[in-house]
């Protein structure tokens, strides 16, 4: 294997200049940078990426923590945060909690052993002895999706209180007063920004609040299965169900179909994420959509800010959603009727 030496030898320059050429750093001549190389393309040689990041104080690699690296949604945020990263060198970790404390806090700690350069976060919930660890070096911290209740860092975020909102007044314009509502875990923000969204619509048109109308999930797709038989179940049943995830909505519309509730003639559904197989379902399911990957991309983005102004004010972006209309929720088939 060609060596820092051989590069040196060829070029005829000493290790520090063919090292400082290579690393990107510190001073040397046109000539000698030249000649260096060209030593290296023909000797084929490949930096040594650990011995140079300890030169630098950097690694060139970043830490991505998702509550579900499974889920589309955390798949196109991965996505955008990898296409702005990667044309700035970096490397991403990526690594998954099932919105387990525990788990995270373990990961927390590997990242810091492998000595990433900062650290894109969606916390399953409060914060982690690890994290406080984090937070006391001052290492690069953006939280993505999530707010973090103590913790002041950068934060790309998603309007999911206003999502929640659109969603549901959507539903009592069609006429809905029974609402029911497959809400996610109340730890988590956004679980508890689209439950806030769901009483802030109901409120707002006049209708009280009916704590047996909501039921609350994990985010997964077996607990919107079981929480939509629940709501099938009821009597009286819900006339529609506002679901606040992706996975649970496709749990959900299982549940009715496999119990014979016709969607919407019987009961209306409305999700929250619209997935590229929301518009294949029958009847096509109304959602409220998500920028993911633009989620990814300011996440990135507000990385890389912080690493070059580590004394810039905290800042917060927050992008909007969107309510795609379709079948599912009966307003398509009210207007071709």
């Amino acid at each position: 294997m060609t060596t820092l030496r051989d590069v040196a030898r060829r070029a005829r320059v000493s290790i520090a200049t063919a090292s400082r050429v290579l690393g990107g750093y510190g001073y040397a001549s046109q000539r000698a940078r030249e000649r260096v190389l060209r030593a290296a393309r023909a000797l084929d040689y490949t930096p040594n990426a650990v011995a140079r990041g300890m030169v630098k104080r950097r690694t060139h690699t970043i830490g991505v923590i998702v509550s579900d690296n499974a889920n589309p949604f955390f798949a196109m945020v991965v996505r955008g945060v990898e296409d702005v990263l990667r044309g700035h060198g970096y490397a991403v970790m990526l690594c998954n909690t099932d919105e387990d404390p525990a788990k995270e806090d373990v990961y927390l700690r590997l990242l810091r052993e492998k000595q990433v350069d900062g650290l894109l976060l969606a916390p399953s919930g409060l914060p982690t002895p690890n994290l406080r660890l984090w937070l006391r070096a001052g290492l690069p911290l953006v939280l993505v999706d999530r707010r973090l209740a103590g913790v002041h860092a950068d934060a790309a975020l998603v309007d999911n209180k206003e999502g929640a909102r659109s969603a549901v007044q959507h539903l009592i314009a069609l006429g809905h007063r029974r609402i029911g509502m497959i809400g996610g875990p109340q730890q988590v923000f956004t679980g508890q920004e689209r439950l806030t969204g769901y009483y802030e619509a109901l409120r707002d048109a006049g209708i009280k609040p009916d704590s047996a109308l909501v039921r609350l999930g994990d985010f997964k797709q077996h607990s919107g299965h079981r929480l939509a038989q629940e709501f099938i179940r009821m009597r009286p049943r819900p006339t529609a169900l506002f679901v606040a995830n992706n996975l649970m909505t496709i749990g959900a519309v299982m549940a009715l179909k496999e119990m014979g509730v016709a969607i919407p003639g019987e009961m209306a559904v409305v999700g929250f994420d619209d997935m590229e197989w929301a518009s294949i379902l029958t009847p096509r399911l109304t959602a409220v959509a998500q920028p993911a990957h633009m989620l990814g991309t300011s996440a990135a983005q507000l990385f890389l800010q912080r690493l070059e102004h580590p004394d810039r004010p905290q800042q917060e972006i927050i992008l909007k959603t969107r309510l795609v209309i379709r079948e599912s929720c009966g307003a398509g088939l009210a207007r071709q009727s």
